[in-house]
């Protein structure tokens, strides 16, 4: 009888635990579409902030460990990265190296990188996040219309890669065909290979194609 009666004891313990952990493992699945979205541009974040080890010293000085901490501190760094204190020296970067002088002509450009037939597209993505970014910061484009951009692109990145490995490593691809001696094109190289490594790493927490991963 305290045979049967331990067995019983065991099987329920052990269905508590089967129910618990299932639990937690859904709790654990986070979605962020807002943060997935900068995400794309997010290898210019990561080497602005001066790199990967740099950006996880960033986490770990906030002490944040979880999922939800983490994807919470990501969010900080990287939805809208640059200051309006940075304006003179963005709008003086438009205008040397894409002829953008306002709005107008940022839409412009934004459009072109979103439409226009490119073998590395990821390459593009990326750079559209990044320029709405820095519209914002030198007053050419609200927070809203910031949003509304790259909200459009997630999807267009999330229907051409499978995941954030094989985005970056195309996005990588299109800096080198752009300019193969670029001076910082080392630096990028080694940030598209492991930008994506890691259990803190967001691109962990939060993948491009969940479904397809």
């Amino acid at each position: 009888m305290k045979l049967v009666k331990k067995t019983t004891q065991v099987l329920a313990a052990m269905f508590m635990l089967v129910m618990v952990s299932s639990c937690n493992s859904t709790a654990e699945k986070i979605e962020d579409e807002q943060l997935s979205s900068f995400m794309l541009g997010g290898i210019y974040f990561f080497n602005g902030y001066g790199g990967i080890d740099e950006v996880k010293e960033m986490m770990s000085s906030a002490g944040y460990t979880s999922n939800e901490e983490l994807v919470s501190g990501y969010k900080e760094i990287l939805e809208f990265p640059f200051e309006s204190s940075q304006a003179s020296g963005i709008k003086s970067m438009f205008r040397n190296m894409w002829e953008i002088t306002n709005k107008a002509t940022l839409l412009e450009t934004l459009e072109d990188l979103k439409t226009r037939e490119y073998k590395y597209k990821s390459w593009d993505y990326a750079r559209i996040v990044n320029n709405a970014c820095m519209g914002y910061a030198a007053n050419y484009l609200t927070k809203d219309e910031v949003l509304e951009i790259i909200k459009e692109i997630l999807p267009l990145a999330r229907e051409k890669y499978k995941n954030w490995e094989a985005y970056f490593t195309d996005f990588n691809l299109g800096r080198v065909d752009w300019n193969p001696k670029d001076e910082e094109g080392e630096a990028f190289e080694f940030l598209s290979k492991n930008i994506t490594k890691g259990e803190q790493s967001i691109y962990m927490i939060l993948p491009l194609n969940s479904d397809k991963e």
